[in-house]
Parts: C-alpha cells; structure tokens; sequence
C-alpha cells in the first residue's frame, strides 16, 4: 500500500506561496510595481532588502553610510549628477541601486531583478570578467577601483545608443565589523557614470564646469576644449 502525498504536496505549495506573497506585501515599494512582480522577482527584492538591513544593522562604523543609502536627500542630489550609485557585496550580490539607474539603463530597481540579484546579472557577460578581476584585486580594503564595464539596458535604451552602455565605475571596499559576515564578503559602493552617451549636464547638474578632449593611444593630446 502507498500512501497518496497529493494533498500534502498542495498544502505545502499554498504554504510557500502565502508567505511569498506576504513578503510582497512587506517591500518597500510602490503599489503599482507590486502587482507586476512575479514570485522569482518578489525572492530576488527580498534578498536584496534583506542585505542592505543586515549590512547596516552592524555596528556604528557604517553609520556614515547606512545614511548615505538611506537618505531622501541622496536621491534628489543624485538627479543632479550625471551617473547613478551602486552597492553590492564582494561575490557580486546587490544591496543597493538609486533611482536615477533608470535614466542611464532604461531599468527600474524592479526591472533588474528580473533579470537576477547580482551585479553580473546586469552587465555583459563579456565584462563578467572584468568585474571579478577589480573586486579580487589584493590590496587594502578601502583602495579604490576605476574601471568600465557594459550595463544591459532596455530595449529602449539600446535602439538609441545600439546596444549595452558603456560605464566608468569608481569605487571602493568599505571596513566591515570584524568577525561578521561582511568581513570575507565586504561591501563595494561605486558610482557609475555612462560613457555612451555622454554624461548628461543640464542646468542644474553639479558638474556644471567641464571640457572634452581627444588623445591617441599613449595619451597625448589631439585637441582639447577651451
């Protein structure tokens, strides 16, 4: 005689997917966006806000920081700047992404996580790559990196620039708590400015001053701006 799981099976299905959508429920985004999620994307933001909460429940020394990502005042100051701000840990697991991503990659916080939590879920895979190389660089913590790598972007964004955009990253490791997690997967914070097209400057933009130039390959200069 065997003995018939069905139903125990379909407990265990409508179990998982009560609590799944009650953390949709819990994310802290807009209402129109949660209707669009499905239950891998609601996993994939779960994960992403259940990071940055424990990245930044450790100790005083991230204080600095958990403001930084935290503030209001961040994402009107980002408008401002010609890039958007990521923070992601050692293994490439995302935490962080500021609003403005979607004026440079056509992608909202919730469109990436369709396409996975990791930074290399976003980028081309031909730059995969490059991107372990900078994050596995033997150097002290706080050293930074400046390096490009190509973004996806929407299908939007790619009929306008023909294809994955160009970005130069600046960043750097930040010190975790000694004895945590974090300190064999520490954090990256970068800020990401697009190449391709040129960085935006209108009016209001921080970097109001700035100048073009052109050079051959060993760097001498062909002309410059004035």
């Amino acid at each position: 005689m065997y003995r018939s799981t069905k139903g125990a099976s379909k407990a265990r299905r409508d179990q998982i997917n009560a609590e799944i959508r009650h953390l949709k429920d819990l994310l802290p985004i807009a209402e129109g966006d949660k209707l669009r999620l499905s239950y891998l994307h609601i996993m994939s933001l779960a994960c992403i806000y259940t990071r940055k909460s424990i990245f930044f429940s450790k100790g005083a020394t991230l204080e600095s920081l958990e403001s930084l990502l935290s503030s209001q005042d961040l994402d009107d100051f980002m408008q401002t700047l010609p890039g958007f701000l990521l923070a992601f840990t050692g293994e490439g697991k995302l935490i962080y992404v500021s609003e403005s991503v979607a004026e440079h990659l056509g992608h909202s916080l919730v469109d990436l996580v369709a396409q996975g939590d990791s930074i290399y879920d976003i980028i081309d895979p031909a730059d995969h790559l490059v991107m372990k190389t900078q994050l596995a660089l033997p150097s002290p913590l706080n050293t930074e990196r400046l390096f490009r790598c190509h973004f996806n972007t929407s299908k939007t964004i790619r009929r306008q620039s023909a294809g994955n955009k160009l970005v130069l990253i600046r960043g750097h490791f930040h010190q975790p708590p000694p004895g945590s997690y974090w300190s064999t997967n520490p954090v990256f914070t970068a800020f990401c400015t697009p190449l391709d097209p040129k960085p935006r400057m209108g009016q209001n933009s921080f970097f109001l001053s700035a100048f073009e130039s052109r050079h051959t390959k060993d760097l001498a200069i062909v002309d410059i701006s004035e």
